[in-house]
């Protein structure tokens, strides 16, 4: 089973990126990956996320390939009911937070966690969409402290956690990498990974089982995702591991699924 843990549906404010089920469809054929996770672009930006969400739905209608993780803002008075609603469809296998896009704090996030868990979903916290050094000056969005997230992921354990989009010395610090390598409820998606050498390090920083195979399509190219992969020269069955045998427990996916 090979899947991408993070793909998006829609369009980018800020340059001419748009993700459509056809060009995902061709992405997943060009790389050979059976399945992706995916989530609306607009509804990080929307107040109330729910009709981007609607669309993601409707437009995942009918491919069971593709699974999706709705983004539920939690400043809303109704997301605890939000999410209730969202874990009675059968493509929902995640959702996605984005603290830092609908301005609360990651401390927010505990009670969620545990509704999902009880859902039997797993949280994607994301941390950023772009680098932050090359946000349009009026719209800065902050990114979210990955020490929070682990922090989340520590506090709540039977939940399952998915870092979305963490930056290489982020997941390389000694003192962060200790504290997730400890923990079986967490993992990290290797969007923004880069650098020569970004999965090996990465994999020698916190193993091999935390990482996710990962594109962030469209706002980067598919293939970079899989070029970083093999330039590692991983063992096959390491390979295996974060191309999508990690995603299926981190989702909760059989691999005739």
């Amino acid at each position: 089973m090979k899947m991408d843990a993070a793909a998006y549906l829609g369009a980018w404010p800020f340059r001419n990126v748009e993700g459509t089920i056809r060009g995902l469809l061709a992405a997943m054929r060009e790389l050979e990956v059976g399945h992706a996770l995916v989530s609306p672009m607009p509804a990080l930006f929307y107040i109330d996320p729910e009709p981007a969400n609607d669309e993601l739905l409707r437009r995942l209608r009918g491919r069971p390939a593709l699974w999706a993780a709705p983004v539920v803002n939690l400043r809303l008075a109704n997301a605890g009911r939000y999410v209730e609603q969202l874990a009675q469809h059968p493509q929902v296998r995640a959702v996605r937070l984005a603290p830092g896009f609908h301005g609360y704090p990651a401390a927010q996030v505990g009670d969620t966690l545990r509704a999902l868990a009880d859902h039997d979903l797993a949280a994607v916290i994301q941390l950023r969409v772009q680098d932050e050094r090359s946000h349009p000056p009026t719209s800065f969005i902050p990114p979210v402290a990955i020490e929070e997230v682990i922090a989340l992921a520590e506090s709540v354990p039977a939940a399952r956690v998915v870092v979305a989009a963490p930056r290489q010395g982020e997941v390389e610090d000694s003192a962060r990498a200790e504290r997730i390598r400890a923990l079986q409820n967490l993992w990290l998606d290797i969007s923004h990974l880069d650098g020569v050498g970004s999965i090996r390090r990465a994999r020698e920083a916190v193993g091999v089982e935390r990482l996710l195979f990962a594109t962030c399509w469209p706002f980067f190219y598919a293939r970079s995702a899989l070029l970083k992969v093999e330039e590692a020269e991983l063992p096959a069955q390491e390979t295996e591991r974060v191309m999508g045998g990690n995603a299926a427990q981190a989702f909760r996916l059989r691999a005739d699924q």
